[in-house]
């Protein structure tokens, strides 16, 4: 270790909005109900999310449906008198020109989310006027223009300039920059005109007034991209809705439990979100969501509704918090039956950050069911995988905390039997402490630095869409323990956390990249 202080800030690629982000920031900017991103080419994950910058590329196929999802969008916002009422704010017909650069100005100032300079609303104005050279008129002129506007870098990518870009000198981003960095985190979307104006009054870099907007943005409608987006992918929410579990096994799952559990699970987390729940109840919470479909799948009194309906689980052993969640259960087995080993992993790698290699090349994954086949409980089954000097490093760490979990089969339900076996639900986490059962599990891990250390580790991944370095001059390993000691502080607030990061000098300054060969 060197023992001078770490000074990278680090930087964020080139970042092109993602098919969520682009489908958000239409909706914002022109109205539309219309999602034409869901057209485009699948996102790449990187670090679990959809939105590291580094891996969102660009192809062909992105440039044709960017051309055809402009024109799409902007022929409907004309022709939609509400619409076009939030692009045309004077009359075009009478004042042509003076009219057209008025309104491509407000445009930009929302689209490319910066004020367009002079030269760029020149070039803008060009298409208008080959239009009225052709007899087209300021209507088909402008047209052209607004659609230029879309299909621009300014628009579809998040840009963040470094006065020198190759020096690794760190700098603060731009107030406007800042106010994307803000809105793409909590909104998935644009900013709003208040946002862009706090920028341009230059008030946005103030720590005091950053707060205040985050926690505005927060309060608004939109923040329910963060269950979306953030929780969808973290808690893979995304993923419920193409389980298909075997229905020879488990012939009461349908689409209609499937969904009730997917908006458990996304309820809590609104709750923890929104409504000042501290972060750690997302595994202790004594309440849940439920309709009368999920309750009778979890054995509870039926709420007398098919939408869902906040309940108290105080005193209840078998339910509270994500572990005995449906959602959670059912994406980590097998269609058929239930996997420790999915669960320990899943845990591990989502609530601890602490991932665990994939098996070896080698191994012989079938061994785990033919010893099922033979009539051994998950725990004897397991146990006898275990016996391969190959697989124990590994199933040592992830087994004991799925085992916790086998009172809950392969759908979630709760069971005290394993065929004609009773359950043994006692594990032990890598670290040492002991339990019985999902509750106490869920109760360990809440309360464990690990989980609120690797909590705050995927919402600041989420938030400036790269993970975290651990180089050792960069400046995420400071950042992040300090906004966990403030998360932690604050009996896990949320919003304390959001605040911690939007504050942190890695979300307020960049640096640039040097040439190839240079220095890092």
């Amino acid at each position: 270790m060197s023992g001078k202080p770490a000074t990278d800030p680090g930087r964020v690629t080139l970042h092109r909005l993602n098919r969520a982000e682009y489908n958000n920031t239409v909706r914002d900017l022109l109205g539309t109900s219309q999602s034409p991103a869901d057209e485009f080419p699948i996102d790449d994950r990187g670090s679990g999310f959809d939105n590291m910058a580094d891996v969102l590329t660009v192809s062909p196929r992105h440039l044709t449906v960017f051309h055809n999802a402009a024109n799409l969008l902007v022929t409907e916002a004309l022709a939609n008198p509400a619409q076009r009422a939030l692009i045309l704010t004077c009359d075009l017909a009478t004042l042509g020109n003076t009219c057209a650069r008025d309104v491509l100005k407000g445009f930009t100032y929302r689209a490319w989310r910066r004020p367009a300079a002079e030269p760029e609303l020149d070039r803008l104005m060009a298409p208008i006027a080959v239009a009225l050279a052709h007899g087209d008129g300021y209507e088909r002129g402008l047209s052209l223009s607004l659609r230029a506007v879309l299909v621009s870098p300014h628009f579809m990518f998040r840009v963040e300039l470094d006065p020198e870009p190759a020096s690794v000198t760190p700098h603060p981003v731009g107030n406007y920059e800042l106010a994307s960095r803000l809105s793409y985190f909590l909104w998935s979307s644009t900013p709003d005109v208040a946002l862009l104006d706090s920028a341009a009054a230059g008030t946005l870099s103030d720590p005091v007034r950053l707060r205040e907007q985050a926690v505005r943005l927060l309060q608004d409608p939109k923040a329910s991209s963060l269950v979306e987006n953030f929780a969808g992918q973290w808690l893979h929410l995304r993923g419920v809705d193409d389980l298909l579990p075997d229905t020879t096994s488990f012939p009461t799952v349908d689409a209609a439990l499937i969904a009730a559990m997917k908006a458990e699970t996304s309820l809590v987390f609104r709750d923890i979100a929104f409504q000042g729940l501290p972060l750690n109840q997302l595994l202790t919470a004594d309440f849940s969501y439920v309709n009368d479909r999920l309750a009778s799948h979890y054995g509870l009194p039926k709420v007398g509704s098919s939408e869902m309906v906040r309940v108290s689980l105080a005193g209840n052993q078998q339910r509270g918090g994500l572990l005995s969640h449906a959602s959670f259960l059912t994406l980590t087995s097998y269609p058929e039956r239930t996997s420790p080993v999915l669960r320990g992993k899943w845990v591990m790698d989502e609530l601890l950050c602490a991932t665990v290699p994939p098996p070896p090349k080698d191994v012989d994954l079938s061994a785990t069911a033919t010893a099922k086949n033979e009539g051994l409980t998950q725990r004897q089954a397991l146990e006898a995988h275990r016996a391969d000097p190959k697989c124990v490093s590994c199933h040592q760490l992830m087994d004991p905390i799925g085992l916790g979990l086998e009172n809950y089969d392969g759908i979630g339900a709760y069971r005290s039997l394993e065929g004609e076996k009773p359950i043994d639900s006692a594990g032990k986490l890598p670290s040492g402490e002991v339990f019985s059962g999902g509750k106490e599990l869920a109760s360990v891990i809440a309360s464990k630095p690990d989980f609120a250390a690797c909590a705050a580790r995927k919402l600041y991944t989420y938030a400036l869409g790269r993970p975290p370095s651990d180089a050792e001059d960069h400046m995420d390993a400071a950042t992040l323990a300090s906004i966990v000691d403030g998360f932690v502080a604050s009996g896990y607030s949320f919003n304390e956390l959001v605040s911690g990061i939007v504050t942190s000098p890695t979300f307020l300054n960049r640096r640039g990249e040097p040439a190839a060969g240079g220095a890092p």
